[in-house]
């Protein structure tokens, strides 16, 4: 049996540090509206999971999902209330924490979402990408 490789502590806070960066981008495509950024931060596959609440999502209906989203929404922003961002290798990590969203619909009303999320992330080409996603309404 061969031992098991662990990365050096600096390469597992680089990922982390990656990650954080990452996620305010993340949240800025939504606040932007950026549909194709947005969908770019998520690894468009068959193994790809989003649970939304009560519903699950593979990538085609998470498409769905997200543009109607996008597209009910003139106005939202975010605030990030809590996070904490495991790295267990350079390329795998994992986000966990409690954003809050404020902002408008297209019929004027208030958007007001507090979700609790946890995110799988893999990087490849250099990019980290979601692989599982799982938020859940705190409100």
């Amino acid at each position: 049996m061969s031992p098991i490789s662990v990365p050096p502590v600096s390469t597992l806070v680089e990922a982390e540090r990656q990650v954080r960066e990452w996620l305010d981008g993340y949240f800025a495509a939504v606040e932007k509206r950026d549909l194709q950024t947005f969908l770019s931060c998520f690894h468009e596959c068959e193994s790809l999971t989003v649970f939304e609440d009560k519903e699950m999502y593979g990538w085609k209906e998470f498409v769905s999902f997200a543009e109607g989203f996008f597209g009910s929404v003139v106005r939202i922003t975010f605030e990030i209330e809590r996070c904490s961002v495991d790295a267990f290798a350079p390329d795998v990590a994992v986000a966990t924490g409690v954003f809050r969203g404020a902002g408008e619909d297209t019929s004027g009303e208030p958007v007001k979402v507090r979700n609790a999320f946890t995110f799988v992330l893999h990087k490849t080409d250099e990019k980290w990408k979601i692989r599982h996603v799982h938020e859940s309404s705190q409100e």
